[in-house]
């Protein structure tokens, strides 16, 4: 990339902020502008770092405001003192602020509402944010870069079309030798007491040259197999077009990485208005993360933006259409934080912007999550459940909590559940550990499901969000209705401690999972028939408490299948026989009914199948689809 320089831009060259007309004004702006205008100045003034704090801002009429570019941040001021400090409202809102539509965490097109779908706004749009509101107090000045940025929580719109911000910035100093003025800015989540983001924002009249990493030289490059576009197209990212600006090849190195951003036009990415007055250009800005997240997952890591120490920006942002090269150097990669330094080129053999220490949290993630989060219609978070296999047309899976290490349970939940679904979710907050386990049985139980379906009809598998999993009223679980499928299957969900399993069939079964543990005399009493106990007593000492929990699996599963459960009559449930491999025949006594039961030993824990009489036990050996193991 050769060595660019920054460019030794005129004072012409700075974007001059002047405007704040579209930040309606508080008592105190309009009182300040109505006195002004009243002395006979039709000009703002244009404040050094030595002006005072008291001369006014100049603002335009609404009719200009449509006519002209506009801060599409600003909203109402609600308090203001000229020159010190401003409070400025935000309304973010799904319709007005489009780009959150591709900056949402969840991949559920056509499947969950926007809102529903955990939409962020990016750390870069929240510079954005800043930027604008501390332009407020510096009219007539250029902005120059950051400090100092920290983000230390999502702004996300989390089952809701509207979020409002208070953002509030103040003069921190003037600096005459450097010609800038700095403004403290924080930015609160509505009913918040601690900011979610803040930073130093820079302004001046002409642009401060401070920035000198050294970048070094690429060690063991090699081309990255996809090129920038194929990146978004098999959404090893998951942002929508807006943020689409890698481009072209991108180079990998030991410590770094080299690439190109295209610079897009901003007018789609607001609803109320086409020409954004932008200071930076946001959704550029957040390829730095996207360029970032090649290089780790290249190391078997992702992540996501927290901050970073500096930014200084040299000239002017360049034309749309504009091919900018970018690198990066990592310079820290040990514990939790990433630390990258960063210089983007203009397009024209200059310097667009420097950064130094952006800071991401690094994460390492299963590989069935992370294409699970690509295409959850085309990849399962299950696996086949060692269980026997007959080809009885059941599928069944198993899941444990180690496939969700390092993942927000309630994203994983937002991903698979569908609308119906979680607000029961929600309802075991109060009991985490028994949330979780809610949810691992619901997911596995989707991926039976959709394999099943999917199986059967030989379409496409559906989203996990597509379809509900309800309870009847003796808590069965049951599939409310299944798109593309007249009659869905049969389920049946256990989950134990940090494993769950579940079982999709045609007909009615059952399934169970328990960690083999030690039971005293007392427990085994209370469970089994004096029947049972000599069967047991036949085995080797060693494996009776094995078979006692094997015995208890299979009677928890054989209620599951006739949805009726124990009912505190464990008794009621009778082995008739017990096989080496783990076969149990189940008599219920009520019904005079047996069934057939097979339990398998798996990592500590004994899982139990129940199924009818005269069905064989299994699940079908072949998948069009991946089922990880």
């Amino acid at each position: 990339m050769g060595t660019p320089v920054p460019k030794q831009p005129s004072v012409g060259d700075l974007p001059l902020i002047g405007r704040v007309f579209e930040a309606r004004a508080a008592e105190e702006l309009a009182l300040a502008v109505a006195v002004h205008e009243d002395l006979g100045n039709p000009e703002p003034p244009i404040p050094t770092p030595s002006s005072t704090a008291s001369q006014p801002v100049h603002t335009a009429t609404m009719d200009e405001a449509q006519n002209e570019a506009i801060l599409p941040f600003l909203g109402p001021v609600l308090a203001y003192v000229p020159g010190e400090t401003i409070t400025v409202e935000r309304h973010l809102t799904l319709e007005g602020d489009r780009y959150l539509a591709d900056h949402a965490f969840v991949h559920a097109p056509g499947v969950k509402p926007a809102s529903a779908c955990l939409p962020v706004l990016p750390m870069t749009m929240s510079l954005e944010v800043m930027a604008e509101v501390a332009a407020c107090l510096v009219p007539g000045y250029g902005l120059l870069g950051f400090e100092d940025v920290k983000a230390t929580r999502w702004i996300e719109l989390a089952d809701t079309d509207v979020l409002t911000l208070h953002i509030t910035a103040r003069v921190d100093r003037h600096d005459e030798d450097r010609g800038a003025s700095f403004i403290r800015v924080e930015v609160f989540i509505e009913g918040q007491t601690r900011p979610a983001i803040s930073a130093m924002v820079l302004f001046g009249d002409h642009y401060l040259i401070e920035l000198s990493p050294a970048f070094t030289e690429l060690a063991n490059p090699y081309r990255h197999p996809l090129t920038g576009e194929e990146i978004y197209g098999e959404r090893h990212m998951f942002h929508g077009p807006s943020f689409h600006c890698l481009s072209g090849e991108i180079i990998v190195g030991d410590h770094g990485i080299i690439g190109e951003f295209v610079r897009h036009s901003p007018e789609d990415l607001f609803g109320s208005t086409r020409s954004p007055q932008l200071l930076i250009d946001p959704a550029l800005l957040d390829g730095i993360g996207q360029i970032l997240g090649v290089w780790a997952m290249e190391h078997g890591r992702y992540v996501f933006p927290i901050g970073l120490a500096k930014l200084e920006i040299y000239c002017p942002s360049p034309p749309v259409g504009t091919r900018v090269p970018v690198r990066v150097e990592i310079t820290q990669t040990e514990g939790k934080r990433l630390l990258a330094n960063v210089e983007v080129q203009d397009g024209a053999g200059a310097v667009w912007m420097r950064i130094v220490d952006w800071g991401s949290w690094k994460f390492n993630w299963e590989q069935c999550l992370v294409d699970f989060r690509r295409f959850p219609d085309q990849y399962l978070l299950g696996r086949a459940a060692p269980l026997p296999n007959s080809g009885d047309g059941s599928v069944c899976l198993t899941v444990t909590t180690a496939e969700f290490q390092n993942f927000d349970f309630s994203i994983l939940a937002r991903h698979c559940l569908s609308m119906e679904e979680m607000p029961v979710f929600n309802g075991h907050a109060r009991i985490p550990q028994r949330q979780k386990q809610w949810l691992l049985g619901r997911v596995v139980a989707k991926d039976a499901v959709r394999l099943w379906a999917a199986e059967q009809t030989q379409a496409p598998m559906l989203h996990p969000a597509a379809f509900t999993i309800d309870n009847d009223g003796q808590g069965r679980p049951f599939v409310r209705a299944l798109p593309g499928c007249n009659t869905p299957p049969l389920v049946s969900i256990a989950h134990s401690e940090t494993r769950a399993i579940a079982v999709a069939h045609t007909e009615a079964v059952g399934v169970d999972i328990e960690r083999i543990a030690e039971h005293d005399a007392s427990f085994i009493q209370a469970f089994t028939t004096a029947h049972e106990r000599n069967l047991i007593a036949k085995f080797p000492q060693v494996e009776h408490q094995t078979w006692i929990t094997r015995l208890w699996c299979a009677k928890e599963a054989t209620g599951k299948l006739l949805g009726t459960g124990i009912n505190g009559l464990p008794q009621a449930f009778e082995a008739i026989q017990l096989e080496n491999g783990g076969r149990i025949e189940i008599k219920h006594q009520t019904s005079a009914r047996s069934f057939e039961v097979k339990t398998v030993e798996d990592c500590g824990f004994i899982i139990a199948y129940a199924s009818q009489p005269h069905s064989s036990f299994g699940h079908k050996s072949e998948s069009a689809y991946t089922i990880f193991g």
